[in-house]
């Protein structure tokens, strides 16, 4: 369930960021807005590599919290 959230999480940070960029400037000049959506995207390729990164993080805890719990009680199988 927490994996469905954080996909659904991360699927939707950059449309959010880009309807952001798009409405909540005035328009000037196509290379500020340029700019701003090179920022925006970089901001949300990081938010998205730090979800993935907190995924593996917790997948790796839950892999070494069942080896550990299974090497402290050899009897259950």
């Amino acid at each position: 369930m927490i994996l469905k959230i954080i996909a659904f999480v991360a699927a939707a940070i950059p449309l959010f960021l880009f309807l952001r960029a798009m409405f909540n400037r005035r328009p000037t000049r196509i290379n500020e807005g340029l700019t701003e959506f090179k920022k925006q995207a970089n901001l949300a390729v990081s938010i998205f590599l730090f979800l993935i990164g907190c995924v593996v993080v917790f997948a790796l805890g839950k892999l070494a919290w069942t080896w550990w719990t299974a090497a402290l009680n050899p009897h259950i199988h």
